[in-house]
């Protein structure tokens, strides 16, 4: 197959590239719901028809944006074992902040806004959960079966557990403005020992079945 048919050419990356980076800069300036594709064209120097080319609308944009966000924090999918072995790890450490050795180990929710270049996408209240409910549907397929297996509870079951564990995350992050501080790693230490404790008892409750 013809390279060019494989992916986009050059021209193309630029002018998106453009769009996407006006789009985080306007982010950052004035939040999603102020806007417009009209003010987005102007912030890239592009013309609406060029836009359109490309886009189908502004949503188009940030799913794309998500999905960079999302590939770039990815890495290895987390399973029970490496929490496990991340539960080990904090109840021996003197400082949360120890825990920054372990980041990559963290579930990807955890981790997706790492990048300080996507960090807008995570901070605006119009979008935010959007994306993390994408995060959510990026990682159900990989994570749900292992929990279905591991504490033995049903699919739905596993979906609506892990709902409740992502946006549980979700919501500390953006308490806290996805700060990676003293205060975050202590809150990741708290959260590890709750979930690790929680899914103990629900393994013992499908156990006792």
């Amino acid at each position: 197959m013809d390279d060019k048919r494989k992916s986009p050419d050059r021209r193309t990356l630029v002018t998106k590239n453009l769009i996407k980076d006006a789009m985080l800069r306007l982010l950052r300036q004035d939040g999603f719901d102020k806007i417009s594709v009209a003010a987005l064209c102007r912030e890239a120097n592009v013309g609406r028809a060029t836009f359109y080319t490309h886009y189908t609308g502004l949503m188009d944009v940030i799913d794309e944006l998500a999905d960079e966000a999302i590939g770039n924090a990815a890495g290895s999918t987390t399973s029970f074992a490496q929490l496990e072995f991340l539960s080990d790890q904090v109840s021996g450490m003197e400082k949360a902040s120890e825990l920054e050795r372990f980041v990559e180990f963290l579930p990807l929710c955890q981790r997706v806004a790492d990048d300080p270049r996507y960090k807008p996408l995570f901070r605006d209240d119009q979008i935010a959960e959007y994306i993390i409910m994408r995060v959510y549907r990026q990682e159900c397929p990989h994570i749900v079966p292992e929990m279905m297996r591991e504490m033995h509870i049903t699919q739905r079951q596993g979906e609506l557990l892990f709902l409740y564990s992502v946006m549980g995350a979700f919501a500390v992050n953006r308490s806290l403005r996805w700060n990676k501080d003293e205060t975050w790693y202590e809150m990741q230490r708290m959260i590890l020992t709750y979930a690790h404790a929680g899914n103990e008892a629900v393994i013992k409750l499908g156990q006792g079945r």
